[in-house]
């Protein structure tokens, strides 16, 4: 009963697009209760030693990792244990945390794994029923976007630095197994020491076996099918056939396939019995033409029972033999059968494919473009960079309208964290001359996933390194750069490992104050344009009053004071709105205004140079196309996400 991977996740994926996976196992038509188990793994620690503790007044096992863990008390992890034929591979509640490198699991010790080098994981587990093909399927982002869910709020953002991006990406492997209640099919009964062992032929394995030394089984041979070709007279109605049959005088059995003589059929005894025939106890009605059929019955001798295992071993040549504690009576013709745990108990088998190596990124694909590798090219890999983008919608064939102040942030992942340790800026002049370039490198070298800032200012303001040209000097002269990651080969020497990001400063001086809209598109980076007319700002207002009894005693008194009311403010929320034109844009910025309609995370920025999170109002903005290069202009009302209140 082999499991396999119909579809399986590309190693690198958008998490808030479809993260398919498609299995399927034939044990789904032979075992019952089956249902596949799908296990993503992460955090996954190997086991030097592990011990008995007392918590309380319990005994649970500790564990201790050859490295750090990262488990909390309550958290449910997965036992990977197939290097001990998988006695102990199973899901397990951690109960104490001794040390960073020590934790203890709802394990009762009986006896010590025995061995070291298996792994413990966090997880996260699926019961998939199977489909009316025996599939199971299942869409994985869910749960795995959840992991990658990293925006601004909440974040210490220096927007003059590149900075980690650790929750951008998600590393896990995926588990999956059965569970089912297990039933070990066997081809015939098998002699060892006395007793009468089970041999599956075709299985090779232990491992996929989990009958222990001492459980308690119940064995069932299947009802033997006899063929015979003819019947005959012998006093009372016989039948003989070519082949031999294990049935006992005495025994009940059941014929089919007498045709002249209906009486012959049904459920009779055995009189008596040569090696390839039998008589009845049915009395004879007379000749017939030769008319075979099949005679069933309880095969002899019977090992139905409830039993004990005693071994179940690996024989070459033979199969896997589960040995039992029943007496061994003698040798019959192959007869099948199955074994199961008495009690009736579910078993799981959580580890019998492994897929690892696998990521999700905070990213989407449209579902036209959607492919299991769409997602492929944004993560920097060791090959041409010309198959490696930042992960970004700008394109490298064009070149985006930006303001000297503009705060952004472009994200580039990596698959090793030192093919990629910064990003190299080149600056040109409004003649196209190459007038300098400048090195920003990522805050740590250990980060395979990193923002770096993309507005001049903040370039200005960064920890760069200038690798030709004096920056400072010439930075008042810039008309437009490109922007890539790059990796020092060589001191003053940078190797290109992405597409080139191209950003133009807008020439277009505004009268009015320059508001923008940043926002994290559907890649992750966080990209920004300006809205460089008219702007209006209004109030949005909402009060909550309550009535007060009107007039003043004072002493014997009454009187109401011209100052006084009945009406009282209890409370007044507000938070500002504001009408944003965006200017004059070309037909390929229009792609940045379908992005920015469906991003969940959007920001303003003040003319101030300060961001606050908002939200669009509208939910339809059209996107203009034609066949020509025109203009158009777009207006977009925003709302500030955070409330003022006065009491």
């Amino acid at each position: 009963m082999s499991l396999s991977a119909i579809t399986q996740p590309h190693d690198y994926m958008g998490a808030y697009s479809a993260v398919p996976l498609k299995i399927y196992s034939s044990g789904y038509t032979t075992q019952q209760q089956f249902k596949y188990l799908v296990n993503v793994v992460w955090d996954t620690v190997t086991i030097s030693a592990d011990t008995s503790v007392n918590i309380n007044t319990d005994v649970y096992t500790l564990l201790n990792s050859t490295t750090a863990h990262d488990f909390k008390v309550r958290d449910t992890v997965l036992i990977d244990d197939s290097i001990n034929s998988n006695e102990f591979t199973g899901y397990y509640i951690v109960q104490a945390v001794v040390s960073s490198t020590s934790f203890a699991i709802d394990l009762i010790p009986n006896a010590p794994f025995g061995a070291s080098g298996f792994t413990c994981s966090k997880v996260l587990k699926w019961k998939l029923e199977p489909d009316l093909e025996g599939y199971g399927k299942i869409d994985l982002s869910t749960s795995l976007k959840d992991f990658v869910t990293q925006d601004l709020t909440g974040q210490t953002i220096d927007y003059a630095l590149s900075y980690d991006g650790p929750n951008t990406m998600f590393g896990y492997d995926i588990y999956c197994g059965t569970q089912q209640i297990y039933n070990f099919r066997f081809d015939d009964n098998y002699f060892s020491g006395y007793t009468a062992g089970f041999v599956a032929t075709g299985m090779t394995s232990t491992s996929d076996v989990p009958f222990q030394i001492g459980d308690t089984i119940n064995v069932l041979q299947d009802v033997v099918q006899w063929p015979y070709v003819d019947n005959y007279f012998a006093s009372n109605v016989g039948f003989t056939g070519t082949t031999a049959h294990s049935f006992l005088t005495g025994q009940q059995i059941t014929v089919t396939g007498q045709e002249t003589f209906p009486y012959y059929n049904g459920v009779t005894t055995i009189q008596s019995v040569t090696p390839n025939g039998l008589v009845t106890v049915k009395g004879w009605q007379g000749s017939t033409p030769a008319e075979g059929g099949y005679i069933y019955g309880v095969p002899r001798p019977s090992y139905n029972r409830t039993a004990n295992v005693v071994a179940v071993n690996y024989i070459p040549g033979t199969g896997v033999v589960v040995l039992t504690d029943i007496p061994w009576v003698s040798s019959t013709v192959a007869i099948p059968g199955s074994i199961t745990y008495a009690d009736g108990r579910i078993t799981e088998f959580p580890t019998e494919l492994k897929l690892t190596g696998k990521y999700v990124y905070n990213s989407h694909i449209d579902k036209a473009d959607y492919s299991l590798t769409a997602y492929d090219p944004y993560v920097v890999q060791i090959r041409n960079f010309s198959e490696n983008n930042i992960s970004t919608i700008l394109s490298g064939t064009t070149c985006y309208r930006i303001e000297e102040s503009t705060i952004g942030f472009l994200l580039t992942h990596t698959t090793v964290n030192t093919y990629v340790d910064g990003v190299l800026y080149t600056f040109k002049n409004s003649a196209n001359t190459t007038l300098g370039s400048v090195y920003i490198p990522k805050s740590s070298s250990t980060q395979t996933d990193f923002y770096s800032p993309i507005g001049l200012q903040q370039i200005a303001d960064s920890s760069y390194t200038d690798v030709s040209g004096t920056f400072s000097s010439y930075s008042g002269s810039v008309d437009n750069y490109i922007v890539y990651a790059t990796e020092p080969v060589a001191p003053s020497t940078y190797a290109q490992r992405t597409n080139s990001i191209c950003f133009k400063l807008n020439n277009d001086c505004s009268m009015y104050e320059i508001y923008h809209l940043m926002w994290k598109d559907k890649y992750g980076s966080f990209i920004s344009y300006p809205f460089i007319y008219k702007s209006r700002t209004n109030i949005e207002v909402e009060r909550q009053t309550y009535y007060k009894q009107e007039g003043n005693w004072n002493d014997n008194t009454f009187q109401y004071y011209d100052y006084g009311n009945g009406e009282k403010n209890f409370y007044i929320k507000s938070r500002k709105s504001f009408i944003l034109n965006s200017g004059w844009l070309y037909q390929f910025e229009t792609t940045l205004m379908d992005d920015l309609m469906q991003s969940a995370s959007v920001y303003i920025q003040t003319p101030e140079n300060r961001l606050f999170q908002c939200h669009i109002a509208q939910k339809e903005v059209e996107l203009f196309k034609t066949i020509n290069e025109d203009l158009f202009s777009y207006t977009f009302n925003v709302r500030v996400s955070n409330n003022e209140y006065r009491f």
